[in-house]
């Protein structure tokens, strides 16, 4: 049995204020909106650049725009995400990512 996004909001009870990690990709965008719809004042984003993608400032620029146009606050926190060596790229911009989320969550 699945359930709507509607029913799984319902029932998902966080702890307010609510920080939303945001890409501002396509999913995170409906999970930023459906928040914002159910808790609204209560949610805030949190985009991390990890300056890695050609687009990395568009996608922040996008994150400004949209998060205005909602009303809902936005945190950017820029992090370097050089691999180690040995260590992958995307295992360091994930652990990069992690490490500056929780951090901004905290805030």
């Amino acid at each position: 049995m699945s359930l709507s996004l509607d029913q799984a909001l319902a029932v998902f009870q966080p702890q307010l204020p609510l920080a939303v990690a945001y890409s501002a990709g396509a999913d995170s965008t409906a999970l930023l909106l459906a928040c914002h719809r159910r808790w609204p004042g209560q949610v805030r984003a949190i985009h991390i650049n990890h300056g890695l993608q050609a687009a990395a400032t568009q996608f922040e620029q996008h994150a400004y725009e949209v998060t205005a146009a909602w009303g809902v606050p936005l945190k950017v926190c820029a992090v370097q995400a050089h691999p180690e060596p040995g260590q992958s790229p995307e295992d360091a911009a994930r652990r990069a990512r992690y490490s500056a989320l929780c951090q901004a969550a905290k805030d």
